[in-house]
């Protein structure tokens, strides 16, 4: 009567058998394959069955595979947004106040600083662009795909090289005429100002004015951009770290020029000009080289494109 009774318990054919997991969705497998199921080992979690499948959609031709920022970068891609959009503001000012004296004072060289200042605004907006939809990237649905994070960091790629071959150019069309205008400005300018002593002394000052704020302004940037770069191994960062760091450089010269104008004479400021012009020159054909390429291929070997 006990063994019919055990008999009974198990399966009709004879052979014992092991609790099933309710909703699991596995009968079929080695005994301890069922074990581990009924573990909770064996379960497949919603998103990583996502991620399989995503896996599986990813074609190896289109090289390697798009790295998602963590936690952690996130909160740092967070942050460099946040000082872009406050670079925004001090680039967008330099760059007025450059221009409005420089059309007023006919300041070769400060015509060279609006441009610089408007090629880092540049940098930093498009940066900002990049960051910012980014990190809303992550909060939308598609965010496990790995094809969908590609196909947005493409996007994001073919936007950066419009806008920035057409800035390089800018600057590099920009660097002719200023030297044009400076070889001008050291041939003729007693001629065509007899008495341009204040406007000698206000380009002076607007320049050291330009050259000690931006400096420190720039300066800040520069070194978050740096520790940025490390944290997010991204290449834009570091693009627009070169670009801060140019933008020093230009500001170095300025000071330089402005402190000599006040002690020695107004011809400072044009040969400045020609000095900053070369760095223009240079700035322009790196920013070109730096996009004068297929993004397509830049994604297939650099994961945080």
């Amino acid at each position: 009567m006990m063994s019919n009774e055990v008999e009974l318990d198990g399966d009709f054919d004879g052979k014992t058998r092991a609790p099933q997991v309710i909703g699991s969705g596995q009968r079929s497998g080695s005994p301890a394959q069922r074990i581990g199921t009924a573990n909770g080992d064996g379960l497949r979690m919603r998103n990583v069955a996502r991620q399989e499948e995503d896996d599986d959609e990813y074609e190896e031709s289109l090289g390697v595979r798009q790295e998602s920022f963590t936690d952690t970068e996130r909160a740092w891609s967070l942050a460099t947004a946040i000082a872009c959009g406050m670079d925004l503001v001090a680039s967008s000012t330099i760059m007025i106040v450059a221009f409005k004296y420089a059309y007023r004072d006919n300041g070769v060289s400060l015509y060279s600083m609006g441009f610089q200042a408007l090629s880092h605004l540049l940098g930093s907006t498009l940066l900002l662009a990049r960051l910012g939809q980014e990190l809303l990237f992550y909060r939308s649905a598609q965010a496990h795909r790995l094809i969908a994070l590609r196909d947005h960091r493409r996007r994001s790629l073919h936007r950066e090289q419009m806008f920035s071959v057409m800035m390089g150019c800018g600057m590099l069309i920009s660097s002719v005429a200023l030297l044009f205008k400076a070889f001008r400005k050291l041939r003729f300018w007693d001629v065509w100002y007899l008495d341009h002593a204040d406007m000698d002394q206000e380009v002076a000052t607007v320049t050291d004015w330009l050259a000690w704020w931006g400096f420190g302004i720039y300066s800040l940037q520069a070194m978050f951009r740096f520790v940025a770069g490390r944290q997010l191994r991204q290449a834009l960062v570091w693009h627009c770290f070169i670009a801060s760091m140019v933008s020093l450089t230009y500001l170095l010269v300025l000071a330089i020029a402005a402190l000599e104008e006040k002690e020695w004479s107004w011809k400072a400021e044009p040969i400045a000009a020609i000095a900053l012009v070369f760095v223009t020159l240079c700035e322009g054909i790196r920013i070109v080289y730096y996009y004068f390429d297929d993004m397509d291929t830049r994604l297939q070997y650099e994961p945080r494109a």
